[in-house]
C-alpha cells in the first residue's frame, strides 16, 4: 500500500507533505525528520515515540494531516513491537 506523495521545492529546499512509501517502509529525508508521534511509529522508533506521549504529553488519539493515527502509521511498516 502506497501513499500520494507531492514535492514542493521553495528556495532549493525540497519539502515533501506525504511519506513515500517503500517496500512497506515510510521514507522521508534525513533531514526532514519530524519530531511526532507519526514519524517516531513509521519508523519503529519506541524510545522517541515513549519519550513523546510520556514527557511531551504527545497524543497518539488524534489524526494526523492525511488522515492516519500513529499505530496505522506502525502497521503499514511493519513495526509491531510499536504497535504493540
Amino acid at each position: 500500500m502506497s501513499s500520494e506523495i507531492e514535492i514542493v521545492e521553495e528556495d532549493g529546499v525540497a519539502q515533501s507533505n506525504d511519506r513515500e512509501s517503500t517496500n512497506g517502509i515510510a521514507v522521508v529525508g534525513e533531514d526532514n525528520l519530524k519530531n511526532d508521534v507519526y514519524t517516531a511509529a513509521a519508523y519503529g522508533d519506541s524510545e522517541k515515540l515513549q519519550r513523546l506521549v510520556e514527557s511531551e504529553r504527545c497524543n497518539v488519539s488524534v489524526i494526523d494531516n492525511l488522515g492516519y493515527y500513529a499505530l496505522q502509521w506502525a502497521a503499514l511498516n511493519n513495526r509491531t513491537a510499536v504497535s504493540q
